[in-house]
Order: structure tokens, then C-alpha cells, then sequence
């Protein structure tokens, strides 16, 4: 059997002033995000009891690393031995990275689409494409059997959870998602089934 403990990345400083983050600057978590991932290290230890034979699995971004690191110190799991993946990144969003939501949405319009979905930039990365590298993902280190403990991002976390519960493409996006939740949330996949093992299923989303 395959378990599947998907974790959002605490709040970032850029999460905070509404800044579209980049795959590869770092952009550190706030007080609050590292609150939120030493919760959710506590969770997962009330679940899986200290320092489990799970999978680690992680965003080779700062800010899931740094979001591990404090998962790993409530849990006792290796930091050093966790899978770092480019394939679990955020959907890219090209030219808008770095740049301020007001700022983009005075020249485009409206950055969030319904039901907390970013729009995908001109020059960026579309929802099918995170769908295939995820799908890519799953084939090859998701899928060797136990617990599987991954530390991600906002959107592409839902594209991966709307992939394993078989969800229909959202007629938005053409990809499979999940519902939104809060940073700092940890949603549990089990043949199929998904559970909110922390966090909340209503909240706005930031990438």
C-alpha cells in the first residue's frame, strides 16, 4: 500500500506581499511559515511516530526545503536523505515572477482565477504541463510502495492530489485539481481517497 502525506510550504515573505515567487530564487518563510511547518511536523509525528521509514520527498525550491528542515526537526526524519525534485517545483510563471499581483493585474487583469487558481503567464508554464511532470513523477519515485512524506507548492500540490483521487481536467486549467487549501496544510492520499490530515480546505491561495 502507498500513502501519500502531501505538505504545503509555510508562508513565505513573498506569500505576505502578494509577489509572484520564482522556482529558483529563494524566497525564505516568515515567522508564521515556519510556525506552520513545526505544526505540521507535529501532525505528521502524531501520525507516523518518530523518525518513520516513509519516503521524503521534496521541491528543490528554498522554500519547501526550508519548510522540511523544520518538518524534519518535529519528526525526526533525515533532511539530508529527502528526494529533491525539480518535477514537484510551482507552475512556472515566466516574466510575472518577482513581480506584485497589483502590478501585473493593472496590465493584464485578474491573476486568480475562480476557485483560487492562478492564471497561468504568457511565457510561463500551463496546468497540463505540471499535469505530465507529476505524472512523470509518480512513475518513478512516487511509486515505490509505503509511506511517501512531499513537501510542495500551492497549485502544483493540487494538480498532483487532483491526479491521485482520478478528478476530471477542471474546465479552467485542462488538468486534474484538487481543492484549495491553507500553507501549512497536509492532505493524506490513500487509494484514491484524500483526507485533510491538517490544515483547512478553505483558504486563498498564493503560489
Amino acid at each position: 500500500m502507498k500513502r501519500y502525506f502531501i505538505m504545503r510550504h509555510g508562508e513565505t515573505v513573498y506569500n505576505l506581499q502578494r509577489v509572484l515567487q520564482s522556482n529558483t530564487i529563494h524566497t525564505p518563510l516568515t515567522r508564521l511559515g515556519c510556525d506552520q511547518a513545526t505544526r505540521m511536523g507535529t501532525a505528521l509525528l502524531a501520525e507516523l511516530g518518530r523518525a518513520p521509514p516513509a519516503h521524503v520527498h521534496v521541491s528543490d525550491t528554498g522554500r519547501a526545503l526550508q519548510t522540511l528542515s523544520l518538518i524534519c526537526e518535529a519528526t525526526g526524519l533525515d533532511w539530508f536523505t529527502a528526494q529533491r525534485s525539480a518535477d514537484l517545483r510551482e507552475i512556472e510563471m515566466g516574466s510575472w515572477c518577482l513581480r506584485s499581483y497589483a502590478d501585473v493585474e493593472a496590465e493584464v487583469g485578474p491573476v486568480m482565477l475562480a476557485d483560487h487558481l492562478l492564471a497561468p503567464a504568457p511565457d510561463g508554464e500551463d496546468y497540463p504541463a505540471i499535469a505530465a511532470r507529476l505524472t512523470q513523477w509518480l512513475a518513478g519515485a512516487g511509486s515505490l510502495p509505503g509511506d511517501h512524506v512531499v513537501v510542495m507548492h500551492g497549485i502544483s500540490s493540487r494538480v498532483l492530489r487532483g491526479i491521485l483521487t482520478g478528478q476530471p481536467d477542471h474546465p479552467a486549467v485542462g488538468a486534474p485539481v484538487g481543492p484549495s487549501l491553507v500553507q501549512g496544510s497536509i492532505a493524506l492520499i490513500v487509494n484514491g481517497t484524500e483526507t485533510v490530515l491538517f490544515g483547512s480546505p478553505h483558504g486563498t491561495q498564493h503560489a
